[in-house]
């Protein structure tokens, strides 16, 4: 297919404009995405916007029953407003990772967001509110949450054991370590095959992650709890050096990584190219 000259010249600019980062892929009509033209757009927002400035729809295109639900409960506690949830409306084929819809006046806000998405891809339609549309592809994943200092992480200390005051002695050790223990007691469970087991509800995920550091082999037990209170049971096969030291005990630093661009960021050079030969 032949291009017009209108669409070398908006192929031209593209290429121009094109850096590698999170791809924007917008097309020639308002609220349709076309692999006629995608443009990459930086990686990160070039202004500072809060989450809990951020309103937005979580729709559910890969196909997993709930999952907007679910989604929508964790962008909550990360301060994301959410307007609404659902299946994605537009239909069709679903994006690989995530995509992200936006207006005119909504592209800082869509790249802000774009930071808590694995391999998000951006659109523009023809909105002209600030609200934002997460749609949920067949392999979405949202970035970790950093765990938490110390000192905003609630723990309960139980004693699945059989030596008493084994609660008290981790719950002190705990608290000169920055942490907030709640409570401290004994429980009727069994942990046979363990040392140290921390239970966890969704919302409480990166606290768990923040106390697993303080332990050797710890296993870590989802469950389900509203709240990010953790619990820290010790079993059978606790020992005192079960405790790493304090300089271990930190995270290890993540390594900043770009977001992937996507084939259709070639296709507008593609096509100048062919365009200019023909």
């Amino acid at each position: 297919m032949r291009l017009t000259g209108t669409r070398v010249a908006g192929a031209t600019v593209a290429v121009a404009l094109a850096l590698p980062a999170l791809v924007s892929c917008t097309s020639d009509k308002p609220g349709h995405a076309s692999s006629e033209s995608c443009i990459a757009a930086p990686a990160t927002p070039t202004m500072k916007i809060a989450l809990n400035t951020i309103h937005a729809n979580v729709f559910n295109a890969g196909g997993k029953n709930g999952e907007a639900a679910s989604i929508a409960s964790q962008l909550t506690w990360r301060g994301v407003h959410i307007i609404s949830t659902g299946n994605d409306p537009k239909g069709g084929q679903p994006p690989k990772h995530a995509e992200i819809r936006y207006g005119a006046n909504g592209k800082e806000i869509a790249l802000t967001l774009a930071q808590q998405i694995k391999d998000a891809t951006l659109e523009q339609d023809d909105r002209t509110n600030p609200s934002v549309d997460v749609v949920i592809g067949t392999d979405f994943s949202l970035v970790p949450v950093p765990p938490p200092k110390p000192s905003r992480v609630k723990v309960n200390v139980l004693n699945a054991f059989v030596i008493p005051g084994s609660a008290s002695d981790l719950a002190s050790t705990l608290r000169k370590r920055g942490f907030q223990v709640v409570k401290t007691g004994n429980t009727k469970e069994f942990f046979p095959d363990s040392a140290a087991v921390i239970r966890y509800g969704l919302r409480g995920e990166p606290a768990a992650r923040r106390l697993a550091l303080q332990f050797k082999h710890p296993k870590l037990e989802k469950v389900h709890r509203s709240s990010a209170t953790v619990d820290v049971v010790i079993g059978s096969k606790w020992k005192d050096h079960v405790i790493v030291p304090v300089a271990q005990a930190t995270p290890t630093p993540v390594k900043s990584t770009k977001a992937k661009t996507s084939s259709c960021a070639t296709t507008p050079a593609k096509k100048a190219a062919a365009a200019t030969s023909s």
